[in-house]
């Protein structure tokens, strides 16, 4: 993997999944072949290269934080958006651990702030942040996961925590009463979008003990060509083919309104 350590203007971006994101990574060493943050940020930077073959650190993410939340009240961000915050290499860089610090100290300070954040990720990893997060006054994990298959996510998702970690991760978060959301999606055409595999994940996911699962369907099939590719090696081309097919699309929100009949006590979010 090639990493590349950068500098960025400003850190605090406004974003359409909520007021401002934080991305202290550019890439993401998941690799995830589904990924279509990709198709969007390969526009300007990497052109070209394999998604996952490439990681820049934003290593002055912390410092432009700082100044960038400075006469803030109040903050709504999302982490991250082009990036999984707690991939492999923030082990080692601690970018997000520390733009939390600074996040937790705009918080407590002398004129405290309202700040609601939401972590969104693959990874156990997070669990580490543990005693940052859990001082929190409105901080959400969720939790990414598509599959229960071992076998298909190391091949799809291939440097994330396996399915089961990600589980154990939830139920070690909500152990610690940190707010928390399952994230079920891609739903993967063929692998998770039968019934009777998307039950046993929200049977799964509410054994950890979250309460929320948001929901949602593999997109740009037909613009991700290592996607087309892994889906030739896996034998499934005909079944994402018709990922974005309306009669496709309508059944899998048949199947996901029939499971809020099963699990009456979990809040689903569909977002597709």
């Amino acid at each position: 993997m090639e990493i590349k350590e950068v500098f960025a203007k400003s850190s605090l971006v406004p974003s359409k999944l909520s007021q401002f994101t934080i991305n202290p990574y550019l890439g993401c060493g998941h690799g995830c072949k589904y990924c279509y943050a990709s198709m969007i940020m390969q526009r300007w930077y990497h052109k070209g290269e394999l998604w996952g073959d490439f990681v820049d650190v934003r290593i002055n993410t912390p410092q432009n934080v700082e100044r960038e939340v400075k006469n803030r009240h109040k903050i709504d961000v999302y982490m991250s958006s082009m990036t999984d915050c707690y991939q492999p290499l923030e082990k080692e860089y601690n970018m997000t651990r520390k733009t939390l610090e600074v996040l937790l100290r705009h918080e407590q300070g002398l004129f405290p702030s309202k700040n609601s954040i939401t972590i969104q990720t693959k990874s156990r990893l997070v669990l580490r942040d543990i005693d940052i997060i859990k001082q929190f006054t409105d901080l959400t994990v969720g939790v990414t996961i598509t599959t229960l298959d071992t076998d298909y996510s190391e091949i799809l998702e291939p440097f994330a925590s396996n399915p089961y970690e990600r589980l154990e991760t939830l139920e070690n978060l909500n152990r610690e009463n940190i707010k928390t959301y399952a994230f079920f999606g891609p739903l993967l055409p063929g692998i998770s979008d039968s019934f009777k595999t998307m039950y046993k994940m929200i049977a799964s996911i509410q054994e950890a003990g979250t309460k929320t699962v948001i929901v949602d369907k593999l997109n740009y099939f037909t613009n991700l060509k290592r996607l087309q590719d892994v889906s030739k090696t896996i034998n499934l081309f005909e079944q994402f083919r018709i990922s974005d097919t309306e009669n496709y699309v309508s059944s899998l929100r048949e199947k996901v309104i029939a499971l809020r009949e099963e699990f009456p006590k979990i809040d689903f979010r569909i977002v597709f």
